[in-house]
């Protein structure tokens, strides 16, 4: 009896397992976690590196707990480069390029569990043989016509092998989204369009993210630029030679048909789908610095050295819409400028008050086509041929929003 009561007491009867046994016999199996490591820090480049590239990758990971903090100290420059740290906390990179002829010092602390680690790299960029500038249009905060192409002009020709480089650095974003695309016209202008005209009250940015990029030849970018531009009303005007009329469009309504007189035999009007560039209250014209030879003879049928007023510019090499009050006897009827389009002053002057660089002005029916040689093939050229040089990237969507349904690259 005695013995028995001492069984009862402990509850269970030899060789067999205590209730609840299943949740003891996991808990012994359960191994000793082992102790946290002092994380290690790997930071490139590396210490004491000379000559780096301004593109070079600046990074720090860690391989054991996560980086608390990164610091980047650029002698002599106060202010320091932002990076940011990966979401797990294994790895931060800096975000921008680096200065030419710096020198840096990064210092970084990681931490795992009671461990604390930090680690401190110095480093020296290369000296940048020269460095990579751009002119443009449109001008920043301007307002402009729905076929004004975004021009980009270098300071040094961009060899092929980097010409898509730059390119993946400069975003168009607009509102709304377009299809659009680069093309390197020469090895230092590149010019962007949209598929179709912006549409009128598009607002467009293009950020140039430039620095640190290497240009080729020695040439790196050494800052950053941006600039922003709204699209006006759409204006489009139509002028035909077979009619010798203009038809003057806003918002795809017609408003004014003006009778014109275009270039004689000899002097064709450039014909094709051009932009207005810009615009002069008064430009001195002389045949002698357009055509040379008997053209500088006083007397010479084609001689003229003269005041014209009110010019709109619609080519680089010297095509305007102007004020010809000397031709209305032909306008409407018969050609006889040297190639401008020439209207009567009354109609100029509301011509040149109506025009914004970028309007679209289509001159058809003449024998002279335009192409880049007078700076008009943004829109001769087939969108699919537009991002199809050493370089594009092909066609983009430049809003923020999926692509329409159907927009491919071309």
């Amino acid at each position: 009896g005695a013995a028995a009561a001492v069984l009862l007491a402990g509850c269970s009867l030899p060789g067999v397992a205590p209730s609840g046994g299943a949740q003891h016999a996991a808990a012994a199996a359960v191994q000793p976690v082992a102790p946290a490591v002092a994380p290690k820090i790997s930071i490139s480049p590396g210490d004491q590196s000379q000559n780096v590239p301004l593109d070079a990758p600046v990074q720090a990971t860690t391989d054991a707990g996560h980086l608390t903090s990164v610091t980047v100290q650029e002698a002599g420059v106060s202010g320091p480069p932002a990076g940011q740290i990966s979401s797990d906390g294994t790895s931060w990179q800096l975000g921008d390029g680096l200065d030419s002829g710096a020198t840096y010092t990064i210092t970084a602390t990681a931490v795992n569990g009671s461990h604390t680690t930090t680690s401190h790299v110095t480093f020296s960029t290369l000296t940048a043989q020269a460095r990579l500038l751009t002119t443009f249009t449109p001008y920043d905060g301007s307002v402009v016509g729905i076929g004004e192409p975004i021009d980009l002009n270098f300071n040094t020709p961009i060899p092929d092998s980097q010409k898509a480089e730059v390119v993946q650095h400069i975003q168009v974003a607009s509102t709304p989204g377009v299809m659009g695309s680069w093309h390197w016209f020469t090895d230092s202008v590149l010019h962007f369009r949209p598929e179709n005209y912006w549409p009128s009250g598009t607002k467009v940015t293009v950020n140039a993210n430039l620095k640190g990029v290497n240009a080729g030849n020695g040439v790196w970018g050494l800052g950053d630029w941006s600039m922003s531009f709204t699209v006006g009303p759409k204006h489009l005007s139509v002028i035909d030679d077979t009619t010798h009329t203009m038809q003057v469009y806003s918002n795809d309504q017609l408003v004014d048909t003006w009778p014109v007189s275009l270039g004689k035999a000899g002097f064709p009007t450039l014909s094709g789908t051009l932009v207005v560039l810009y615009k002069s209250y008064v430009v001195k014209m002389s045949s002698c610095g357009t055509f040379g030879g008997a053209a500088c003879v006083p007397g010479n049928v084609n001689f003229y050295d003269e005041n014209v007023y009110y010019d709109t510019a619609i080519s680089t090499n010297g095509f305007f819409i102007h004020a010809a009050p000397w031709s209305v006897y032909a306008q409407g009827h018969y050609d006889v400028s040297h190639g401008c389009v020439n209207l009567s002053t009354d109609r100029a002057i509301n011509f040149y008050n109506f025009s914004l660089p970028g309007d679209v002005v289509i001159v058809e029916h003449t024998i002279n086509p335009a192409d880049y040689s007078n700076g008009e093939e943004d829109w001769q050229l087939p969108f699919t041929q537009f991002g199809n040089t050493p370089g594009d990237t092909g066609a983009v969507f430049t809003g923020t929003q999926a692509a329409p349904v159907g927009a491919q690259a071309a």
